[in-house]
């Protein structure tokens, strides 16, 4: 988890950068997340509720958050407290599962909506990089494709 904050801290101060007009201007993209830094961002700050869900389902605990709503991404600023909110769902579902041995992490084993197949520890490695991958992509958002 302190990694996963961490990347979180990094991806938040890459999108602080981003003024208004720069952070909604959306371009011609297939990917319907990847248009403007603002649906970037959207996408970032939905994942970690999904992630969290999908550990929280495999240990049979409620799961209540969706995704963020692009409407939840006024500007730059609200990343920081989606995120921040997003990574205490993740510990909410991590309690009491922190001193886990590696039999009981294989043993809540679960395949995720794109069709990988993950345990806990396997997923929030995922998560970290995915956070790493989206700042990266916003630090490179004006460079020619």
């Amino acid at each position: 988890m302190d990694e996963y904050a961490r990347a979180a801290e990094d991806f938040c101060r890459v999108v602080e950068a981003f003024d208004a007009a720069r952070f909604a201007t959306e371009r011609p993209s297939a990917d319907v997340d990847g248009r403007s830094p603002r649906r970037v961002t959207r996408h970032a700050c939905s994942a970690p509720r999904g992630y969290a869900n999908a550990i929280r389902q495999a240990r049979g605990l409620p799961s209540p958050l969706g995704r963020v709503e692009l409407e939840e991404i006024g500007s730059p600023a609200d990343a920081r407290r989606l995120l921040r909110d997003g990574l205490r769902y993740t510990e909410g579902a991590l309690e009491g599962f922190y001193d886990a041995d590696e039999a009981a992490v294989r043993a809540h084993e679960f395949t995720v909506s794109w069709g990988v197949r993950y345990d806990p520890e396997m997923l929030l490695e995922h998560a970290v990089c995915h956070l790493l991958r989206h700042r990266r992509q916003l630090e490179r958002w004006d460079l020619p494709r």
